[in-house]
Formats: structure tokens, sequence, C-alpha cells
């Protein structure tokens, strides 16, 4: 079949600028004259074509239904009793493990979870707890105890070593949206991965009045229609020419990477859109621009994944647990109302089940769980959201690690846990009573 040419991008992305470069895969011009007379080709090094189930598409007939781990008035008792019994060895908060938070009954069925995200579609949600009969306390060590069963290792998201964000927006916060972080508005935030995290696992405390969703991608369902449609993005996401913000006291501050790739016999996503390139409100920044053919390829990227998404509907309670290396997620702009929508987001990954990280895409990995963040001495597990906004030096971006910015939470005395030689200490927030976020 002929393959199609790109199509021009409908709309621009912030701070995304023309960049000529050639790099070794060649031009679309090229790449197009080799397929014209026979089947779309893949780019080097990538397959035909990928099958397996992480494969889904939100439009396939059943529809795809996320894996479900029901906690009912026979399970949420045995979770209660492991916590108490947790909280009976006197341990700090950020020390809870599976080991010393034991769930002989609900093992195997977390183990399933964990199997499911690795090696199944990508996705598995853990509901049935009651965020509003729990402290803050209690919910954030219910999040890690549970999530310690589908990921060993927690990863950092940022560069002052805080291991929890809370994904909401304040209703006393007095700074402007757009000077925020992108987690910290209620405006909708692109198709991305948080890059450096392998699963990305999601508490939710509350939801919005209206909106405020969470959809997810698979890039495996992306690339299988791309390769038919335009394999000329694939080509483009695929060569190791994307600038991938790293930190302003490297030099250079970027790396090269590519944003696809397939390894170890997985295939790959690592993708922020506002990590790649300078940030718009740098000014003479070293870091290349895009070129065209780039901001095409992110659109038609963005256009593919809004096309094969899967919208989950959640409850206040649910854990969720995505496959951050093969799946895209979005959020829709929300509204908050007598209810706020209030997420707490952590970093993970399996030691025993986890995927090789390819050479080319370790860079955010390593400062999230590798040897850069082991150069962060202390961990901080914040319980609640910062009651004062702190403006932060980027606010474009929406999940990305990047080593030395300060784009999320920041610490307060009477509103996060308190690290000490790198335990954390969880002390009362003066409003520790039910659903106190």
């Amino acid at each position: 079949m002929t393959a199609h040419v790109l199509p021009p991008a409908s709309g621009s992305l912030t701070g995304l600028q023309p960049w000529v470069r050639q790099e070794e895969h060649g031009s679309a011009a090229d790449i197009m004259s080799r397929q014209q007379n026979g089947a779309p080709q893949p780019p080097p090094g990538l397959p035909g074509h990928v099958s397996g189930p992480m494969g889904w598409s939100g439009q396939d007939t059943p529809k795809m239904q996320a894996h479900e781990l029901k906690l009912d008035d026979v399970r949420v008792p045995m979770v209660e009793q492991g916590l108490q019994s947790f909280y009976r060895l006197e341990l700090d908060g950020d020390e809870v493990t599976r080991e010393r938070f034991p769930l002989p009954h609900l093992e195997s069925l977390l183990e399933q979870c964990s199997h499911e995200v690795h090696r199944g579609s990508g996705l598995c949600i853990v509901r049935g707890l009651k965020p509003s009969k729990y402290t803050s306390e209690d919910n954030i060590v219910l999040f890690l105890a549970l999530a310690s069963y589908i990921g060993d290792q927690r990863g950092i998201q940022n560069a002052k070593g805080d291991v929890l964000s809370h994904v909401t927006e304040s209703k006393s916060w007095t700074v402007p949206r757009e000077k925020r972080h992108g987690i910290h508005t209620n405006e909708s935030l692109p198709f991305h991965t948080d890059m450096g995290c392998e699963i990305l696992s999601i508490q939710v405390r509350d939801r919005a009045d209206a909106g405020g969703h969470t959809c997810v991608a698979s890039i495996v369902a992306i690339y299988n229609d791309l390769l038919q449609t335009n394999p000329c993005v694939l080509h483009t996401l695929a060569r190791h020419d994307w600038p991938i913000q790293t930190s302003s006291r490297k030099d250079p501050p970027f790396v090269l990477s590519p944003l696809l790739e397939s390894y170890g016999g997985n295939l790959f996503i690592s993708m922020d859109p506002c990590r790649i390139g300078p940030h718009p409100l740098s000014h003479d920044s070293p870091i290349p621009c895009l070129t065209e053919e780039q901001e095409e390829a992110l659109a038609v990227l963005q256009t593919t994944a809004r096309k094969h998404q899967l919208r989950l509907e959640t409850q206040p309670g649910d854990l969720i647990f995505i496959n951050n290396l093969g799946l895209l997620h979005a959020r829709e702009s929300y509204q908050d109302g007598t209810s706020s929508r209030h997420l707490v987001r952590l970093w993970l990954r399996n030691t025993q089940l986890g995927w090789d990280i390819p050479p080319s895409m370790r860079m955010p990995w390593d400062a999230a769980f590798g040897d850069g963040s082991r150069k962060i001495l202390n961990r901080y597990y914040p319980i609640v959201p910062m009651p004062e906004y702190m403006e932060c030096k980027y606010s474009s971006g929406t999940a990305a690690f990047v080593a030395d910015d300060d784009t999320d939470d920041a610490s307060d005395a009477n509103a996060i846990s308190r690290i000490k030689d790198g335990h954390m200490y969880l002390q009362p927030d003066g409003n520790s009573s039910g659903e106190n976020t």
C-alpha cells in the first residue's frame, strides 16, 4: 500500500520551534520514496507489527476493561488489620513494605495486578477503600503498603527528594494558574509519560464536580495504526535527535534521545512534549528547537492517542497502576465545586518484573531510580498538599523529572512528613481526621 505523508499539524504545541537537523534515518521524502511501491517500512530496529495483550484500543469491541481488584467487605478489614499491625511496629511511615504489611489472603491477587501491569494490558485498579474513613497519614500508609506489592522500589520525582506529589488545585492558593506546574491547575494535560517512571501509581482521594478524567492509550495500538497510516511519524519519533531537557547545571543542559524504541522485546514510549526542546520561558537557550517535522509528529501522536484512548471512570479510594513505559496518559480539564479533584502520585518499579530500560532513554530513569537518585540523601512524603503555593521556576511541564527544576510540592512544617536520617516522621497536620485534603 502507499504510505501517507505527514498532514499539517492542526495546532502548535507551546514552546516548540523549528529546528533543522538531518540524522541517519533520512528525511520524510527519503522514507516515502523507499515505501511507494511496497508495504510501509518500520523504523530501523523496530518490528513490522506488535502483538500482545498491551495492544488494546479504546475502540475495541467489546470495550477494553481495566483489570480490577475489588476490596469488598471481607477484604477491606484484612487491609485495615494490616494497618494496625504495621503501626504496632512503631516504624516510620516510609518504612512500610510488603514484609511489614503482610496480606496473606490478598498477596496473590496483588501479584496478579503487578503481572497485569508488566505483562498484560499495562493497567490495574485496586478498588474498595474509602478515603473518608481514614486520616491523611492512614491514607498515605495504605497507599504505600498496597503499592509495595506492585513495585518494590519507589522513585524520586524531583531534586528535593519528593517521593509523593499531590495532584490538585487548592482553593487557598493565590499564585495564578499560568505560574503553576501543570499538575496544579485544572487545565487539560496532553498525552505524555512521566519520563523516568516505570509504574505510574495514583491514589484517588476525590473527584472533580465535572471533568478531570484520566485517559490512557497504548503505544502498541498507536504504533500499529501509524505503521499503516503514517509511518513517517514513527521514523521521526524513533530518531535519536530529540532534545530532552536535563539540568541547567549541566553543559549542555539536554541529551538527544528517541521518543520511541523497541528494546528487550518491549515497545517503549518516553515523551513529555513540555520537556522536549527549549522551555518557552527560557531565552537564548542552548537547547535546540524542534523541526517542523518533529512538531507535526507530536501533533499526529496526540491525535492518534486520542483515537485509541480509554477513559477511566474512577472512584475516591481507587489505586491506579499504569505501565508508564507502554501507555501514554492525559487529563481532561475539570471544574471543582462541592468536591475538589485530588490525586496522590507515586513512581514505582518492580525489580523482578520491570522492563530493561534502553540506554537511550536511561537519563530520566537514572534520576528517578538509578545512580542519580542515590545522590539525593533524604526522601520526603508530603501527606497533604502545600497550604501556600511556591511559584516554580518552570510552569508548563506536565510530569517529567528535571534534575534541578522546582516544580513540585514545597515543604511546609505543618503539611508534610518530616525526614530525619533518611526516614519519614509523619506529623499531625492539625486537621487529621477524615478526608482532610
